[in-house]
């Protein structure tokens, strides 16, 4: 959090220099009210009209520049939070498909929709520390350092007598601290389980509906939904109890005033004047220990929420560049593997086939660097895949994985994601999948919205669609990790027969069970199933 409020330090200077002059002329304005009570006796109206009017106009300007203050301060809250989801999200770009499989990853879940409830709710919660927190610590700092040796001005006695206030705040808060921390905790948890059920669940809906499972799925998000309420409800307690005690002890200030005060007056030790200028000062430091509770709440709030976010950008990418890594720019003669002993030349055509489970796409992984690999396991021109910059591989080499993941955009963009297309190369590419007249012949044609994960195509839709995306980048090694497997066969062959006519003089690299890839193949590898 420190880099942030650093590297937005200018701004925070602007706003604190603001907080100042504002506090300067709050403080001030006591002053003239003072004069202008002590000045009814000699009923110089004039003088008294001036200063009434001078007041008016320092009241007037105070509120002008503490609204700037404000809205410079809140301001830089705003940049953080946009420079952490800009942090998170390109650090969670870096990380290995690996990272996204486990369940937990330090204290976040590495679930999407866990990871979703950080990038929201936790990076608000930094916002609120960099924003709101900020101005009310600097401002309550600033209020005190300037107004209180105006009260010791004005009477010593009960100004010490209000500083004795000061040790009950401390210890109350240093009580509670404990639980509001427990509480937050438990409540940034239960954001994160409600956020990733959410997510699951609207992923997932067509099975859910498909199973009959509404009514099942209801009560487990009741479930979850209650689990947060109670950690909510316990966070609240311990807040709502807060306020109105440090209410109840700022309020002893003026207790304070009219005992000690008052004594003051009638020993003539104090003047009207005097007593008013103090009771407004008394105001100006109430607010400040009012909120204290709040303020309590947002800094554990912001702790909790720091340590979520750090256990994600703490995470080292496992997959990275080396130091000394090189770029890559073209694919002139073989790939080896050499834990097989095969080797694949340019231009060859080769099916990587074996039984569930004998790593085939654990292999084609490898050759994009999506999983770890030991030194010397893959070579690519003589250079060790390792020793590659993963940019410069993956434009070499690209994969049609076997999920088949699209965007929820349109089938358009989804086939340019990757490269810029005009309508009628977009056209060409769905011609050559097969796929074009299924898609004209849908009421918005290439415009369709695909939904979630594709959710509103076919299974062999999606594939043919994944594949026309990776021949728009036309790598000079393409993978395609059980692409076609829900086609049929004729469909599969004419597909496959299209990829290959396109791709003449290209490395094109299958994996899979389909009996139509063999006929074609210049080479196959088959690997063994590891037991157990």
């Amino acid at each position: 959090m420190l880099k942030y409020i650093v590297k937005h330090y200018k701004g925070y200077l602007l706003g604190f220099f603001c907080l100042t002059i504002t506090n300067l002329l709050g403080a001030y304005i006591p002053q003239l009210i003072k004069q202008a009570i002590d000045m009814l006796s000699s009923l110089d109206s004039d003088a008294l009209f001036k200063l009434l009017l001078w007041a008016t106009l320092m009241a007037v300007l105070m509120a002008l520049i503490r609204t700037a203050s404000r809205q410079i301060i809140f301001a830089r809250g705003r940049e953080i939070e946009f420079d952490l989801k800009k942090d998170i999200f390109n650090h969670l770009v870096t990380l290995p498909p690996s990272y996204f499989a486990n369940k937990q990853e330090g204290l976040v879940s590495t679930q999407a929709g866990s990871l979703i409830s950080v990038i929201t709710n936790d990076v608000q919660s930094l916002r609120m520390l960099g924003g709101f927190a900020m101005l009310n610590v600097f401002n309550t700092l600033v209020a005190f350092a300037i107004t209180l040796p105006l009260m010791f001005q004005l009477h010593e006695k009960l100004t010490w007598a209000f500083l004795t206030l000061i040790p009950i705040v401390v210890f109350f808060v240093i009580a509670l601290s404990s639980k509001i921390k427990t509480y937050q905790t438990w409540v940034q948890e239960e954001l994160a389980k409600v956020s990733e059920f959410i997510e699951q669940n609207l992923s997932g809906i067509h099975i859910i509906k498909a199973y009959a499972q509404e009514a099942a799925e209801l009560k487990r998000f009741e479930g979850f939904n209650n689990g947060l309420r109670d950690a909510y409800m316990k966070l609240i307690q311990v807040r709502s109890f807060i306020g109105p005690v440090m209410r109840v002890i700022a309020s002893l200030g003026f207790v304070l005033l009219l005992y000690i005060g008052g004594q003051a007056i009638i020993e003539q030790e104090f003047s009207a004047g005097d007593f008013a200028a103090y009771t407004l000062y008394i105001q100006r430091l109430i607010w400040p220990i009012a909120t204290l509770g709040w303020l309590i709440t947002l800094v554990y709030r912001g702790q909790v929420s720091q340590a979520r976010i750090n256990s994600i950008l703490d995470v080292d990418p496992s997959i990275k560049d080396r130091e000394n890594a090189i770029e890559k720019n073209s694919f002139d003669s073989k790939i080896e593997l050499k834990t097989l002993a095969r080797t694949i030349n340019k231009g060859e055509k080769v099916a990587i086939v074996g039984r569930i489970g004998s790593g085939k796409t654990i292999l084609a992984n490898k050759l994009m660097h999506l999983k770890e690999l030991e030194d010397g396991e893959i070579f690519i021109d003589g250079v060790d895949l390792k020793d590659i910059k993963l940019d410069s591989l993956r434009s070499l080499i690209n994969i049609v994985p076997q999920n088949n993941f699209l965007f929820s955009n349109s089938i358009a963009e989804n086939i340019a994601y990757a490269r810029e297309l005009e309508p009628e190369q977009i056209e060409e590419l769905a011609k050559l999948v097969c796929i074009h007249d299924e898609i004209t012949a849908l009421p918005e044609g290439y415009q369709s919205i695909v939904g979630e994960r594709g959710v509103t195509l076919s299974g062999g839709q999606r594939q043919r669609i994944a594949i026309a995306r990776a021949l728009a980048v036309d790598p000079e090694v393409l993978i395609l990790d059980d692409s076609l497997s829900s086609l049929d066969e004729i469909s599969a062959r004419n597909v496959l027969c299209n990829i290959l006519k396109q791709r003449q003089g290209k490395t094109t690299i299958f994996v899979g069970h389909n009996q139509v890839l063999l006929e074609h193949m210049d080479q196959v590898i088959e690997l063994e199933a590891v037991d157990g």
